[in-house]
């Protein structure tokens, strides 16, 4: 038998134990691995506990998402919204509800289509009070709110403004530079040192018409693009402040556009008319590293009505009490496969101006469906120009999606109405619109029915059978505001001709010919309109304003309290009617009316200003000064309002205050000359009184 060696032995000993302590050095090191790999999970992977503190809302006015980096275009101009997709989540297929700026953002904001949110087009109509909208959420939850909007069609009278503590518009401008929208938008999120927000910012720059600045002319191959790598240069500018304040990481960022645009596809060179997806499919990505992968792209069709749901998700808020909308987190994290979402869009655009069908279509997974006269379908991934249309060939599919779109509005809850849905623009706000490319019609040219069914079926032209005519119209319109008198005439003539039961299109004809200073055809334009329309006060409206500059007031004061009378709440009215009042002698009676256009319409900065000089007139210094500090709330960066307030001010003997005032409006306009003398005269006054 063999023998152990006590040599032997003590050798092997150390043996053992070096390789046991290697064993155990081995596996607490890969416990140390697993531990920190897994604390670093914890930290980077979302988490259903971790919830962001604030949410930024930025919308992307007539953004293709086609044109996008991050969707695929080559030029590659948006390295700031390609980031946001890359660290968070890009839907590829998004769907608008209309192609229409008012009507969509009422979409996101409520998660209801137009058909019941009720605020169904640009002109003429307003996002009722009896809806609830996402900031009305957050602001109840105890967020500061804030918007900054870029254009005059998203200015507060059309009431998307609810819910917002802060909501500067574009006052009397037609639109706002991106630059100014974003300096805005960065102070204000600088100050919320306290409370969550909830900010939305919106974007005008890509729409209509394409006039990037002049150092991004060489950024992109086309005017369009340069317009968007513009925009993205000011987003950019916002995510680089959050990032300076630590608020990139804890804010759930959202970016959608509210809808694309033609570029001459399907004979549409700008959007409104049609339902193409060169005109409603957008781009949709969010941020939120706490609740969103990086990298995450959804294939499935969603909706710009699913925004309110999944954000007030991510944040863990109470559902909107009513929402078309789904929610969409558990499709982001995956938890969930595709789901169905047949995404509804619609278009009145052409019935309000030119009388023709009202268009709706849905989306159901790779088909699309047009409810026309001439119905449309289209296989989305066979085709997605949508230039073969499978109506003929494929009845079945065709009728079975009818019946789906009949049924989505049958089920659908009712429309959301009050009394401040309809609205009557001023004629100063119909300019703005009309300048950025909008057209309205008249109100009698209005989709109305006690139940959307009962506008289900096709009733007018189809549509694509007048693209030229929407064309024409764009180009009549365009004449119309760069005073191309005599071609606006002539494109108004024959659309008239062509069109004789379109009010619109006569009112146009004569305000045309009325600006070439003849007065007898408008004039008879208007009797004759009158006389068929007698209890229309946009008509009656419209007559008295030509009344009026032909030196026929009292006729032309007859007319406005005509208007008045008509519709109670239109301040134009209310205003021009003061006006005509005060100017035939009669200045006290006059202060009632001009009382009645600002509670018609608080904003309404003219008639403020025109009661306040009236009243500083007739030595009633404190109500003047009440109405210009009315004017200045409503529009606070107007140099010249705060210029009106201080010499108010100086007639009271208010001189520190007016000499505050003053040097308000400097800072606002460094060159403001009245301010200037304003000041001198200030410093006068007050020491003339010691």
């Amino acid at each position: 038998m063999r023998s152990i060696s006590p040599f032997r032995a003590n050798q092997n000993t150390p043996r053992r134990t070096s390789a046991i302590s290697a064993k155990v050095a081995i596996l607490l090191c890969l416990i140390a691995i697993a531990t920190a790999s897994t604390l670093w999970a914890i930290r980077k992977s979302p988490s259903a506990d971790v919830k962001p503190t604030n949410v930024l809302l930025i919308t992307m006015d007539t953004t293709r998402a086609d044109h996008l980096g991050c969707y695929g275009h080559p030029a590659n101009v948006t390295p700031n919204i390609d980031a946001i997709a890359n660290e968070g989540v890009l839907f590829e297929q998004c769907m608008s509800s209309a192609p229409s700026t008012l009507p969509s953002h009422s979409a996101i904001m409520t998660s209801t289509h137009p058909f019941v949110h009720g605020a169904r087009d640009n002109i003429g109509y307003r996002l009722s009070q009896s809806n609830t909208t996402l900031a009305e959420v957050f602001q109840e939850k105890g967020f500061k709110t804030a918007a900054f909007v870029s254009a005059a069609v998203l200015n507060r009278h059309t009431g998307i403004d609810q819910g917002f503590s802060l909501y500067v518009d574009a006052g009397d401008e037609t639109e706002i530079l991106g630059q100014k929208t974003c300096d805005r938008a960065i102070e204000w999120i600088r100050a919320q040192t306290e409370n969550p927000f909830f900010a939305w910012v919106h974007f005008y720059d890509p729409h209509f018409v394409y006039e990037a600045p002049a150092n991004f002319v060489s950024t992109a191959p086309n005017a369009y693009l340069r317009e968007i790598a513009y925009m993205d240069a000011q987003i950019g500018r916002i995510f680089d402040e959050l990032k300076r304040l630590g608020h990139y990481d804890d804010t759930l960022i959202v970016l959608i556009a509210d809808h694309g645009e033609g570029l001459g596809q399907h004979g549409e060179n700008t959007h409104l008319y049609f339902l193409y997806n060169t005109t409603i499919s957008v781009p949709f990505v969010m941020r939120c590293p706490q609740q969103i992968p990086a990298k995450t792209r959804i294939g499935s069709v969603v909706r710009s009505v699913d925004v309110a749901p999944t954000v007030l998700s991510i944040m863990n808020s109470d559902p909107l009490p009513i929402a078309q909308g789904t929610d969409l987190t558990s499709l982001i994290s995956g938890s969930k496969g595709a789901s169905r979402h047949p995404a509804y869009a619609e278009t009145i655009a052409g019935h309000y101006t030119l009388g023709t069908s009202i268009l709706r279509s849905l989306r159901v997974d790779n088909w699309k469906y047009i409810h026309a006269p001439r119905p449309e379908l289209y296989n989305i991934d066979d085709d997605p120009v949508e230039m073969i249309n499978l109506a003929d060939k494929m009845p079945e599919k065709t009728e079975e999606l009818r019946e789906e779109l009949r049924s989505l509005i049958a089920e659908s809850p009712e429309l959301i109405h009050d009394e401040s849905s309809d609205l009557e623009l001023s004629a100063s706000d119909l300019a703005r619109l009309e300048s950025l490319g909008y057209v309205g019609g008249d109100d009698t040219q209005k989709p109305v029915a006690e139940n959307e069914m009962d506008l289900f079926e096709p009733d007018g032209d189809d549509p694509k059978d007048h693209a030229a005519d929407f064309e024409a119209l764009s180009i009549a319109q365009h004449h119309l505001q760069h005073d191309e008198l005599v071609e606006a005439e002539a494109s108004f003539r024959k659309l008239a001709d062509e069109f004789p039961d379109v009010i619109d299109l006569k009112k146009k004809l004569a305000r045309s010919i009325f600006r070439q200073n003849r007065f007898d055809e408008p004039l008879k334009i208007y009797e004759s309109l009158c006389e068929a329309h007698p209890d229309n006060a946009g008509i009656q409206y419209g007559f008295a304003k030509l009344l009026g500059k032909v030196g026929r007031r009292p006729e032309a004061i007859t007319h406005f309290a005509t208007a008045v009378r008509l519709d109670p709440e239109y301040a134009e009215a209310y205003h021009d009617l003061a006006i005509e009042i005060r100017d035939d002698g009669h200045a006290e009676d006059a202060i009632p009316y001009f009382r009645q256009a600002i509670r018609a319409r608080p904003s309404y900065i003219r008639a403020r200003v025109n009661l306040a000089r009236l009243l500083l007139a007739q030595s009633k210094v404190e109500e003047a000064i009440e109405e210009f500090r009315g004017a200045v709330e409503v529009s606070p960066d107007e140099a010249e309002l705060r210029s009106y307030l201080a010499f108010a001010l100086l007639k009271a003997e208010k001189f520190e205050e007016a000499k505050a005032v003053a040097q308000q409006a400097l800072k606002l306009d460094p060159n403001h000359a009245p301010a200037k003398r304003l000041l001198i005269e200030i410093e006068k006054a007050a020491q003339s009184t010691q």
